[in-house]
């Protein structure tokens, strides 16, 4: 029941859907909105909404903005078999010199990426449907100054539609340049004494 009211049903238009009465949907409906704690259909809406999201209502709304766009960790979103960028946070617009992204091809976009195995990681993941994770790997991308290397760790997650099929991946990355020099002039430190 609470998908169709989401979806945006009348309470008549419910009850023909579930071959129940208009009063005993209205009940339904009135038990949905104390349990979620709203007011009203657009409460109950955005409270179904944040539970599909996050699977669980303790999470606070305002929190939502903050697992994606204000995430320190650089996410993107690519979609379809071309894998054009659907979105992307701004951390990663940050990382990648705040290059103009959205509805560009992943390979279009990054034309300095070629050769270094990341195209091709991200095709498998949307061709086989397997997530993949590289940890302190080296790319070399231009951040607005020229090429520079970067040491990253990436996790790939492919997305479903709601059949199941793949249909775009989600990239989460985080920039591990200055923990891995860091520890690498520690080594060093540490040998030479």
């Amino acid at each position: 029941m609470l998908g169709l009211v989401v979806a945006g049903y009348e309470s008549k238009a419910i009850g023909h859907e579930l071959g129940i009465g208009e009063q005993a949907v209205k009940e339904h409906v009135s038990a949905l909105l104390q349990k979620f704690k709203v007011r009203n259909r657009a409460g109950l809406a955005e409270a179904a909404s944040r539970l599909d999201f996050t699977g669980s209502l303790a999470v606070a709304r305002a929190w939502a903005r903050q697992f994606f766009r204000q995430a320190e960790v650089q996410i993107c979103v690519l979609g379809g078999p071309e894998l054009r960028y659907a979105t992307v946070n701004d951390a990663f617009r940050r990382a990648v010199g705040e290059r103009r992204l959205i509805g560009q091809k992943m390979r279009d976009a990054f034309p300095e990426l070629v050769g270094q195995g990341i195209f091709e990681r991200v095709e498998r993941v949307y061709g086989t449907g397997v997530p993949s994770i590289e940890s302190e790997v080296r790319r070399h991308w231009d951040r607005g100054a020229g090429l520079e290397e970067r040491k990253v760790t990436l996790v790939l997650q492919p997305l479903r539609d709601a059949s199941g099929e793949v249909n775009g991946v989600i990239s989460f990355a985080i920039d591990v340049t200055n923990e891995v020099r860091t520890r690498a002039r520690g080594l060093r430190t540490r040998l030479a004494s």
